[in-house]
C-alpha cells in the first residue's frame, strides 16, 4: 500500500511538472513569436504612428486565373494614418481615393479592381501584422531561397470531415499551417505562407531586396505564388519622404459621397485558431452566424440549423473561441459576418 501511494504521489508530481514545462513552452514561443512581429514591424513600418510622409509607387504584373496578364501602377502618399491618398492604374481600370478626415471617398468610381491586385496596400504594409492573431505551434529556423529564416508557424486551419468554412466547401485534409518568416541576420519579414482554404493551392508571398529607408529598411520588391503559379509580381519605383503635403491633394470635388463599403470583394477572414467542440456525440451539421471583428474575435454567435441541442451547444462553445485574422479590405481590417459549418459523420 505505501509502495502504491507512493507511486501515485510521484505520478502527480510529474503530470503537475509536465503541465508547468508544456505553459511555460507556449508562454515562451508566443514571446518569441511576439518579438518576431514587433521587431519586424519597428524595422520596416513606415505608416507607424508618427512616421514621416512619403510617396511611394510600385509597377506590378498581376496574373489572373484564366492565364491572362495584366500591368499597372501603384502610386500612395501618404501623410497620416488618417490622411492618405492611392491611385491604381491596372489596364482600362484606373482607381484614385482619398482619406481625410477619418473618412474614406472613392474619386473616380467604376470597375472593381482585377484579381490580386486587391493586395497591393497589404502587401507593403507589414503594420497589419498584429501579434495576438499568431499563436505558435511551432517556431524553427529554416533556409528559404538561400535566406535563413525563423519562422512562426500557427496550428494547422484544415481538418479533413470536420469543419468547413465558410460555407459547404469540403476541404480534402490537412493544410500547410499559415507561416511568417523573418530573416534571421536583420529581422526583416521574408515570407507570409497562407494553407489552401477555397482554393487549390496555398499563397505564399516573398519579401527581398531589402534597402535603407530612414532608420529602418524597407522591401523594394514582392512576389506572390499561388502553388507554383506566379500570381502578383511588384516591384518599388520610388520610395521618398515628403517635407510636407500638397493639402490639394486631399481635396474633394463636390457631390463626393464618403465610402462606406468595400469597393471591390472583401477577403474574407481566415481561422487561426479553432479547438474541436468536446462532447459532441453522434453526427451531423450545425450552421452558426456569427460576426467576426477587426481584432479576430468571433461575436453575437446565433444558430442557423442544427440537428439537436447538445450538438448546438457543444458547437457554441467551440466556435466561441475559435480566432482569425479578420476580413480585410485593400488590405485594411474590417468587420463582417459571417456563416460558418461545424460538422462530423
Amino acid at each position: 500500500m505505501y509502495r502504491l501511494v507512493l507511486f501515485r504521489r510521484v505520478f502527480v508530481v510529474a503530470a503537475t511538472l509536465l503541465l508547468c514545462s508544456s505553459a511555460s513552452s507556449a508562454g515562451n514561443k508566443q514571446a518569441e513569436a511576439t518579438s518576431l512581429i514587433e521587431r519586424a514591424k519597428q524595422l520596416s513600418d513606415i505608416r507607424a504612428d508618427g512616421a514621416p510622409a512619403f510617396r511611394l509607387m510600385l509597377d506590378f504584373r498581376a496574373t489572373k486565373k484564366d492565364g491572362s496578364t495584366v500591368e499597372g501602377t501603384y502610386t500612395e502618399v501618404w501623410n497620416s494614418k488618417a490622411q492618405w491618398r492611392r491611385e491604381t492604374v491596372a489596364g482600362d481600370v484606373r482607381r484614385r481615393e482619398v482619406a481625410t478626415d477619418q473618412k474614406r471617398f472613392l474619386l473616380e468610381p467604376g470597375k472593381a479592381l482585377p484579381e490580386h491586385i486587391q493586395d497591393l496596400p497589404a502587401l507593403s504594409d507589414i503594420g497589419r501584422f498584429q501579434a495576438e492573431a499568431w499563436k505558435p505551434e511551432k517556431i524553427e529556423n529554416r533556409s528559404l531561397n538561400g535566406v535563413q529564416v525563423r519562422c512562426v508557424e500557427t496550428l494547422p486551419v484544415v481538418r479533413s470531415g470536420f469543419r468547413r468554412f465558410p460555407s459547404g466547401t469540403e476541404p480534402g485534409g490537412w493544410g500547410e499551417a499559415p507561416t511568417l518568416c523573418f530573416d534571421r541576420s536583420s529581422g526583416a519579414l521574408a515570407a507570409e505562407i497562407e494553407p489552401a482554404m477555397n482554393r487549390s493551392e496555398d499563397e505564399a508571398c516573398f519579401f527581398v531586396d531589402y534597402q535603407k529607408f530612414g532608420a529602418g529598411l524597407y522591401a523594394r520588391s514582392y512576389k506572390c505564388l499561388e502553388g507554383e503559379q506566379t500570381r502578383l509580381e511588384a516591384r518599388v519605383v520610388e520610395l521618398v519622404t515628403l517635407p510636407q503635403v500638397d493639402p490639394e491633394l486631399f481635396a474633394l470635388a463636390q457631390g463626393v459621397k464618403e465610402l462606406t463599403s468595400c469597393p471591390d470583394p472583401v477577403r474574407p477572414p481566415r481561422p487561426v485558431y479553432e479547438p474541436e467542440p468536446v462532447g459532441w456525440y453522434g453526427s451531423g451539421v450545425v450552421v452558426i452566424r456569427m460576426t467576426v471583428g477587426i481584432d479576430g474575435t468571433p461575436r453575437n454567435l446565433s444558430v442557423d440549423s442544427s440537428p439537436g441541442p447538445k450538438l448546438e451547444k457543444a458547437a457554441l462553445e467551440a466556435v466561441r473561441q475559435w480566432r482569425f485574422r479578420p476580413a480585410t479590405c485593400d488590405g485594411e481590417p474590417v468587420e463582417i459576418n459571417i456563416a460558418a459549418e461545424v460538422a462530423t459523420h
